[in-house]
């Protein structure tokens, strides 16, 4: 089983040697982190979180270059855990690639399958699904900032459906017991914040939804959402990450917006990172 990527070429360039260039101009960016991170092949220690957004580099890898920062500072992780919205609406509601490999313009990167069936004997809502992860662009969009910093390590991807928020439980489960059997992995959750609204709507919007990530509150995270009508693509996968034992309370690294990469504040989207330190 072989993926091979379906945003190279729109979300960030199929160029081996433009993609990188992308990838610093990310991390150089007056929305990003200033400056290029120190790669490293220090062991990652103790595992670590991140949520991070998904849109083009242009718009939402500044944003996302503060994770990535942060997670080149810990060390190399032997795992990466990826966790992000299905968008194309094919597939199971949790879908898991078990098994081959992933490409991208910078290689090609196995997938765990021992890890893989742990998270399904530990999540009985999850099934293996291939057609969830084929167009879908949520985790392809990260593997190229972690193999910029990284060489060799597995991954295992995981594609979420809105779900209620009792799976998002089930989810966390199964994740926990990954943690608990890798001591050197890094779990990656991705969503965007608000869509499509002004600049000062979305960012009422954004503040609330982060509040409660900061505050690890799930349950006030999905009640604000309904009620406030946040358009959060990846809600159900940064309840799951709340829900984990695993982790601390996530921090905030950084928040803007496409406005602030466009100018153009009519209708934006909202883009955060945060980093969660293990328990």
């Amino acid at each position: 089983m072989k993926r091979s990527p379906v945003v190279a070429g729109s979300f960030y360039p199929s160029s081996t040697f433009r993609l990188k260039d992308s990838i610093e101009e990310c991390f150089l960016s007056p929305l990003g982190p200033g400056y290029l991170p120190d790669k490293t092949d220090k062991p990652l220690e103790k595992n670590l979180a991140v949520i991070v957004p998904h849109a083009g580099y242009i718009y939402s890898g500044p944003v996302a270059a503060h994770a990535y920062v942060q997670v080149a500072k810990s060390g190399k992780p032997d795992l990466v855990v990826l966790v992000g919205p299905n968008h194309t609406g094919f597939g199971s509601q949790i879908g898991v690639w078990d098994r081959g490999e992933w490409l991208t313009p910078l290689g090609a990167l196995e997938v765990c399958e021992d890890a893989a069936q742990i998270f399904l004997e530990n999540c009985d809502e999850a099934l293996v699904e291939y057609e969830a992860h084929m167009n879908e662009h949520s985790l392809e969009v990260q593997l190229p900032f972690l193999q910029y910093l990284f060489t060799e390590f597995k991954i295992l991807p995981i594609s979420v459906f809105p779900v209620f928020i009792n799976v998002c439980q089930k989810i966390a489960a199964g994740l926990d017991a990954i943690a608990a059997r890798y001591s050197s992995t890094l779990f990656v959750f991705s969503t965007d914040l608000n869509h499509y609204e002004s600049q000062e709507i979305t960012k009422q919007k954004d503040e609330t939804a982060i509040q409660k990530i900061v505050d690890k509150d799930p349950v006030g995270l999905y009640t604000a959402v309904a009620k406030q009508k946040i358009t959060m693509c990846g809600l159900s996968s940064i309840a799951a990450l709340l829900f984990m034992k695993s982790f601390d309370k996530p921090k905030l690294l950084k928040h803007a917006t496409s406005g602030d990469v466009t100018g153009d504040r009519a209708q934006v989207v909202g883009y955060a990172s945060f980093i969660c330190e293990q328990v």
